[in-house]
């Protein structure tokens, strides 16, 4: 069986495929905090997702971070991301009607961690493998729809002991 990977430091078709939505072509505007040899912020604008990938991951590492994604003529959609060495990749999509939350594990979901040290939990069972996420990414800024590979849950689905960012 032929396994198809996506290294972080080398780009897939799509990552050349700028964002387009019914509008058009969508500027993407990043913020973006890391706790990598101590905090640092990244804000910007971008029309490729891979020009992200170059800002933030040096030599394939992903670094602990939590942002923001918004779109520039789309005002209802938003993206929040997290990521944790420990625990892979978090994704919030809010489209203006629902919240749409990764699902790695449903039976973590009461369980949370706190990713900086200062009272912002996520249930760590909402964390997914990173390059599964960054596919996830990919789809829904190119096709504007969820990822048929990764699992979804709405924010209604998360129990009282746990807790998701967006």
């Amino acid at each position: 069986r032929k396994s198809l990977c996506h290294s972080l430091g080398r780009p897939s078709r799509s990552d050349f495929v700028q964002s387009e939505f019914a509008e058009g072509l969508v500027m993407i505007h990043y913020d973006i905090d890391t706790t990598e040899n101590g905090y640092k912020k990244f804000e910007g604008n971008i029309e490729l997702l891979i020009e992200l990938k170059h800002i933030l991951f040096k030599n394939d590492v992903v670094p602990d971070l939590v942002g923001y994604l918004s779109f520039d003529n789309i005002p209802n959609v938003s993206i929040c991301i997290s990521a944790q060495k420990e625990l892979g990749f978090f994704i919030s999509i809010t489209d203006g009607k629902n919240i749409y939350l990764t699902l790695g594990d449903r039976n973590t979901l009461n369980e949370t961690v706190d990713i900086w040290g200062d009272g912002l939990y996520i249930s760590k069972g909402l964390f997914i493998p990173f390059s599964l996420a960054w596919k996830g990414l990919e789809e829904y800024l190119i096709y504007h729809k969820l990822s048929n590979k990764i699992n979804w849950i709405t924010s209604d689905e998360v129990p009282e002991e746990g807790n998701f960012i967006c």
